[in-house]
C-alpha cells in the first residue's frame, strides 16, 4: 500500500476519533468502514470501529478483530467482556417482553390479520372480475388497464408457399388472443427473401368483414409502416408486400371496430410470375 493511501487513512481515523468524543459515532463510522475494507489488518482502525460501532453485534465483531490481530489488547478484552454482558442483558429483556405480550394485543393482532386477508380476497375477486369482463367485451370500462393486456411475440419460420397447390393446401401458422381497447399484439416474424407477400388472416368477434386498417399494421425492418391490401379471398384477409428480407412486426391493435377475442392466420407466398 502506497504512503500516500496510508497517510490517508491515517487522517480519517484521527477526524473519526474526534467525531467519537463528539458522540457522533454514525459519522465516525462512515470514515472508519473504508479503511477497514482496504485494511483489513489495521488493528487500530478495529479499535475505534468497536467505539463507533451501529450496534452491540457489530462493536463485539470489532473487539474480537482487535484480539485476533493482538492477542495482548487488554482493553479490547475488558471491552468485549462488557458487550456480551450487555448483550446477554438486552436478549433476557426482549425475551421476557415477548412472554408477557398481554393476550389482547394477541387478539388485535389475529383480528387485523383476518381483515387483511379478507381485503385481500375482496381485490381479488374484483380484479377476477373486471379481467373476465375486458375479456369478454373488450371494453377497459374507462381503467387505464390496457396495457396489462399487451402481448410481444417472436414466431419460428412462418410457411412459404412457393406454388398455387401449395397456397391452397399448406397448414397456416395461426395465433390468438384477447385484444381490449388500447392494447396492442405484437408478432414478429422474419422474411427470408425479398419480394414475397405475406397473407393475414384475421377474425375479430363480431366482425364479419375484414378487420378496419387501423387495427392491423405491419412494420418493416426499418421500423415504417407499409399499408395492407384487402383480398376478396379468403375472407377477412389482408395481404401485405415485403420489398425486403428481415425481421418485421404486425402489430393487431385493439380499436372499438375490432377488440376482445381474435384468432390470426400468416403465410408467406413466394409464387414465380408465371404462376
Amino acid at each position: 500500500m502506497s504512503g500516500s493511501l496510508r497517510a490517508q487513512h491515517k487522517a480519517q481515523l484521527k477526524e473519526a476519533y474526534a467525531l467519537i468524543k463528539a458522540e457522533r459515532r454514525a459519522e465516525a463510522y462512515e470514515l472508519i468502514a473504508p479503511v477497514l475494507v482496504q485494511q483489513p489488518d489495521y488493528v487500530d482502525a478495529w479499535w475505534l470501529a468497536a467505539h463507533a460501532a451501529p450496534n452491540l453485534r457489530v462493536a463485539v465483531a470489532a473487539c474480537q478483530r482487535v484480539l485476533a490481530l493482538k492477542p495482548d489488547h487488554q482493553p479490547a478484552r475488558l471491552m468485549l467482556d462488557e458487550l456480551r454482558r450487555r448483550m446477554a442483558i438486552e436478549q433476557h429483556l426482549a425475551a421476557e417482553g415477548r412472554l408477557r405480550r398481554p393476550k389482547a394485543q394477541s387478539a388485535k393482532s389475529s383480528r387485523l390479520l383476518s381483515r387483511l386477508l379478507i381485503f385481500g380476497a375482496l381485490i381479488a375477486l374484483v380484479l377476477a372480475v373486471v379481467s373476465s369482463a375486458v375479456a369478454l367485451t373488450g371494453e377497459t370500462f374507462g381503467l387505464p388497464i390496457a396495457q396489462l393486456f399487451d402481448l410481444e411475440q417472436t414466431l419460428p419460420a412462418l410457411p412459404l408457399a412457393t406454388s398455387l397447390e401449395a397456397l391452397s393446401s399448406l397448414p397456416k401458422m395461426t395465433r390468438g388472443g384477447t385484444l381490449p381497447v388500447g392494447a396492442k399484439h405484437l408478432y414478429r416474424f422474419n422474411a427470408p427473401r425479398p419480394n414475397i407477400v405475406l397473407q393475414v388472416e384475421v377474425t375479430f368477434r363480431g366482425v364479419e368483414s375484414a378487420p378496419p386498417r387501423e387495427s392491423v399494421r405491419l412494420l418493416l425492418p426499418n421500423g415504417i409502416s407499409t399499408p395492407p391490401r384487402n383480398i376478396p379471398e379468403p375472407p377477412n384477409t389482408l395481404s401485405f408486400f415485403l420489398p425486403v428480407s428481415g425481421v418485421y412486426t404486425l402489430e393487431l391493435i385493439g380499436t372499438p371496430a375490432a377488440k376482445s377475442f381474435y384468432t390470426l392466420s400468416l403465410l408467406l407466398i413466394d409464387l414465380p410470375s408465371g404462376n
